[in-house]
């Protein structure tokens, strides 16, 4: 790996989301853990803000009653690379020196290669809870449980056929695109 840093306590509670994967397994994730914590914690760095607030709004969607508590804060990254802008010349210009003399200016620029910076990236945490006991409800990023008929309440089998479902209509859409496109490929080329 190019860059090193630093890792996170992971909380059996807590869920890591990442930008890449499909919401609905996090939302399985989540309910699973529902049925034994009282809260759930979502997390996501840089890219995947966005699909944690999506995750969030769709938990809630599938559980009565959850609040949730919204932090943003940013986080600072060390970084260690190898410098590859290659080997300096010597001041002088002169390329004969001793053997020894070689071997320690190779070990000083290898050590010398390896740069070290800092990047700050931004995070949001998402805590969903059952009773909002651990929440304090006069801060900014409280919000309070949606009503009752804005949620549909799902087991974890519902979801999985839910994911299922999905998955055949992708297929099948991708499908029918594929087919009227051979159609018309074939209309072009007959009529050509």
């Amino acid at each position: 790996m190019p860059g090193s840093t630093t890792s996170e306590t992971k909380l059996e509670n807590g869920i890591r989301i990442s930008y890449k994967s499909d919401a609905l397994d996090y939302v399985y994730k989540a309910i699973v853990l529902f049925e034994t914590h009282d809260e759930v914690i979502l997390s996501g760095v840089g890219k995947a803000i966005s699909s944690v607030v999506n995750v969030a709004e769709m938990i809630k969607r599938r559980a009565k009653g959850l609040h949730q508590f919204t932090q943003l804060y940013e986080k600072e990254h060390i970084i260690k690379r190898e410098d590859t802008t290659g080997l300096k010349k010597n001041s002088k210009g002169d390329d004969k020196k001793s053997g020894d003399e070689e071997e320690s200016d190779k070990n000083k620029e290898s050590a010398n290669r390896i740069i070290e910076f800092s990047t700050t990236v931004p995070c949001m945490k998402i805590t969903l809870s059952k009773t909002g006991e651990n929440i304090d409800k006069d801060q900014v990023g409280y919000q309070k449980p949606l009503d009752d008929k804005d949620v549909k309440v799902m087991t974890p089998e519902e979801i999985l056929k839910e994911k299922a479902y999905r998955r055949r209509c992708k297929f099948f859409a991708f499908f029918v695109c594929n087919e009227k496109l051979y159609i018309v490929i074939y209309l072009f080329l007959t009529y050509m």
